[in-house]
């Protein structure tokens, strides 16, 4: 099975910016109902390949994001919008190392 879309799920600027680059899905959420909805939308499409989520959205549904991402695929990759990283990438990943690892690991 191929994986070759890619969607983003951002601000304005963001959204427009990845689709001059490839992006073929995309949406500006206005609550975090509404990320939330889309990305699990994006994740059980079956030809998606990578979901790219802005740092502050990704903020609003941590959650949902660490159980997504215990699938191998699609890849969730968290970016920092145009205000720059919130470090909330990091705390994401450190988890996930965690609960692979079973220990935290500093990066």
């Amino acid at each position: 099975m191929v994986s070759d879309k890619i969607a983003v799920i951002g601000d304005r600027d963001t959204v427009t910016g990845l689709r001059m680059v490839g992006a073929t899905q995309h949406f500006m959420p206005k609550s975090p109902e509404e990320t939330r909805s889309k990305l699990l939308e994006y994740f059980r499409d079956p030809k998606m390949g990578l979901i790219i989520i802005t740092e502050p959205l990704a903020k609003m549904v941590e959650d949902t994001i660490l159980e997504l991402s215990e699938a191998p695929v699609p890849v969730i990759l968290l970016i920092p919008d145009r205000y720059g990283s919130t470090g909330e990438y990091e705390t994401i990943l450190k988890e996930l190392i965690r609960r692979a690892v079973g220990i935290e690991i500093r990066i």
